[in-house]
């Protein structure tokens, strides 16, 4: 099967499943009668909607770089040297499976004895979104070409500010400010 449909199918099933485990993730915390609000934590509300606006860029951003691999990379890309396009597989099922599992974890961890193992597997959880999305910003990087520089330039902005959310905002902000207060 060609690279880029792999790639293709791979955000349309686990993107849609990531986006069903949050809808599924709020609405139990609803039907047991809790604020959705406690996935926040101790993060400051006056932040909070910069964080959120900071999603929908992501977001926007995902869309760029996704994009760009697959209508403007050949598969016989090599990116750093060593990698295949076929590793695009793998950083993509690295972003999208922790992110699936994210929230039902921490709603477990908010109703539990919040064991020190349960938050690590939290922590680790969002550090290899955190670690793939940096990747995923190198590949990016790496692709400098001359024949489409608006859609370089969208898949390199998209990719840092997609990196800026999953690494400062949610690997290391949501994470260190989670306990405070709470």
């Amino acid at each position: 099967m060609n690279q880029k449909i792999i790639l293709g199918l791979i955000n349309l099933i686990f993107g849609s499943m990531v986006l069903l485990s949050y809808y599924y993730g709020v609405g139990k915390l609803k039907s047991a009668g809790k604020d959705p609000a406690l996935l926040w934590g101790g993060v400051p509300e006056i932040i909070q909607p910069a964080i959120v606006i900071f999603m929908f860029l992501g977001a926007i951003g995902y869309f760029f770089f996704t994009c760009n691999f697959l209508f403007n990379v050949n598969t016989d890309q090599v990116f750093l040297k060593r990698f295949n396009y076929s590793s695009l597989h793998m950083l993509y099922l690295l972003i999208f499976i922790p992110s699936m599992v994210w929230i039902g974890l921490t709603i477990d961890y908010i109703d539990s004895s919040r064991s020190l193992f349960d938050w690590a597997v939290i922590a680790i959880v969002l550090l290899t979104v955190a670690s793939a999305s940096v990747l995923l910003l190198l590949f990016s990087i790496d692709l400098k070409t001359d024949n489409n520089t608006f859609m370089y330039y969208a898949s390199v902005i998209g990719a840092a500010v997609f990196t800026f959310h999953t690494l400062f905002l949610d690997g290391l902000v949501w994470l260190s400010l989670f306990h405070r207060n709470s």
